[in-house]
């Protein structure tokens, strides 16, 4: 039987990179003002990095006193320092890493191809950076749709926009978004937007692309139209031009007819003036199904539906407040764990039906008020670990006014809920080791980046906690 020590192998291989023996590589990594010259071994290098073995055969590579030397200066000195403590000893924690900087090491990952990473790093970002890439959609493309190998994070964010595409389409930057993850998008059946909005979109980012372009269709050249249709080209055939209004086939089509291909236009045409016509081109399956809003229901005496799915979108990442047709598709179910006039007011009922039940969300109202306020764990509560602070980066608590809806985002990562005996503890907001008694509740501003309601101490009146399971659409 062969035994295996490769924790050893590691620490031995790391320790011949930390004492430099018998070097014959020097990196210098990052700019001039941060630069950090890096002593390696091409032979560990080579074996493990297709990167550097077509470095060490380049006869450009630059070589002194049979050292090589090779200059990194847009990679940082600390993104390095992972990916070559990760070549010589196979060891990597992403664990105190900001999501921009794991995503980073994500494209580093591709330069060295260390293809054994890729999947690993992406799945670390969708787990524990979910809120971040949903902030930053815009820079999560121009990285991964840049490198046919990050497939995780192109699904992620094809379907992100798929079910929520005001977040692209709204935002500042849409127009500098990529030719290919837009066309993902339009491709995709499960986008959840009417298709005449989806072509407005098109329409935009296609000028956009084209600077050249009048301002004004009307006065478009011959040569203004192939500009722009050779930039839409490939858009055309993913668009239910069929599904068009007639008004909207008259004011949204024919100005540009020029930039469509002449049969397809002429179908349009008659399918929007002959009844009855059967359209010949272009025939795909229609999205409007996907139009069709959910009955919601949710076993609760403290929240409805509408506010359910505002609670799901932002464990999205979305940040709005304001609860409108567009969050009512909702992405995760809630199903009810207890409830304090059911099950009773204490953390030992609390942890009994709710721990190591994976996400969950729980729901409060303080005596003497209408307001709701809440939070977001999405991680296991664990009594077990005593009192133990869990480091989290999408977790979230809230206030459901009427008046006015706070999300508040967790800012101090380290101390985002905390595992004690009591109820659930979102660290600023606390339900004690009793609820419903005097000082059963505690709130005071600590960990999360808004204020949800004013400090002191409060009686819970009711109380709920909901497990969160993503809904397979």
């Amino acid at each position: 039987m062969a035994l295996q020590f490769l924790p050893h192998l590691s620490q031995d291989f790391t320790k011949l990179l930390e004492n430099k023996k018998k070097h014959d590589v020097i990196i210098n990594v990052d700019k001039s003002d941060n630069e950090k010259k890096i002593c390696a071994h091409s032979i560990v290098l080579e074996t493990r990095s297709a990167y550097f073995e077509n470095a060490f055969s380049n006869e450009q590579t630059k070589k002194e006193n049979n050292i090589f030397i090779l200059e990194l200066p847009d990679i940082s000195s600390d993104i390095f320092n992972i990916l070559i403590r990760y070549i010589y000893g196979g060891i990597i924690d992403l664990d105190n890493m900001e999501a921009s900087d794991i995503l980073n090491l994500l494209n580093s990952c591709e330069k060295f191809k260390l293809k054994e990473l890729y999947d690993y790093v992406q799945d670390y970002l969708i787990e524990h950076h979910k809120a971040w890439l949903f902030q930053n959609l815009i820079l999560v493309q121009q990285v991964c749709f840049k490198h046919s190998d990050f497939t995780k994070l192109q699904n992620y964010w094809t379907t992100t926009i798929c079910e929520q595409p005001e977040i692209l389409f709204n935002a500042n930057d849409f127009t500098s978004v990529g030719k290919e993850a837009l066309l993902s998008i339009c491709k995709d059946e499960s986008l959840y937007m009417e298709e005449n909005e989806l072509w407005d979109h098109v329409i935009r980012w296609g000028k956009a692309q084209n600077t050249e372009l009048p301002e004004e269709v009307n006065d478009w050249s011959p040569s203004d139209f192939n500009a722009l249709k050779k930039s839409l080209e490939n858009f055309i055939p993913c668009i239910r031009f069929y599904d068009f209004t007639s008004d909207d086939f008259c004011f949204k089509i024919t100005p540009y007819s020029g930039i469509f291909p002449n049969d397809l236009y002429q179908d349009l045409l008659k399918y929007n003036l002959v009844s009855e016509w059967q359209p010949k081109f272009n025939i795909l399956t229609s999205r409007k199904a996907n139009l069709n809003i959910p009955n919601i229901t949710i076993d609760s005496k403290l929240i409805n539906g509408e506010q359910a799915a505002l609670i799901s979108s932002w464990i999205q990442g979305n940040n709005e407040s304001k609860i409108s047709n567009k969050f009512r598709k909702v992405y995760y179910e809630f199903k009810l764990l207890t409830r304090g006039s059911r099950d009773g007011f204490t953390g030992a009922i609390f942890h009994k039906m709710c721990d190591n039940k994976g996400p969950t969300i729980t729901v409060i109202r303080l005596k003497d008020e209408s307001s709701i306020l809440g939070g977001y764990n999405p991680i296991n509560w664990d009594v077990s670990k005593g009192g133990k602070y869990e480091k989290i980066t999408d977790s979230f608590i809230f206030n459901l006014d009427n008046k006015e809806i706070i999300l508040s985002r967790i800012q101090n990562y380290d101390n985002a809920i905390n595992q004690y005996g009591g109820g659930p503890n979102f660290n600023d907001l606390q339900l004690t080791w009793t609820f419903n008694v005097d000082n059963g509740a505690t709130y005071n501003k600590k960990a999360y980046n808004k204020k949800i309601h004013n400090e002191g101490s409060f009686i819970v009146s009711e109380y709920e906690v909901f497990g969160v399971a993503r809904i397979r659409q």
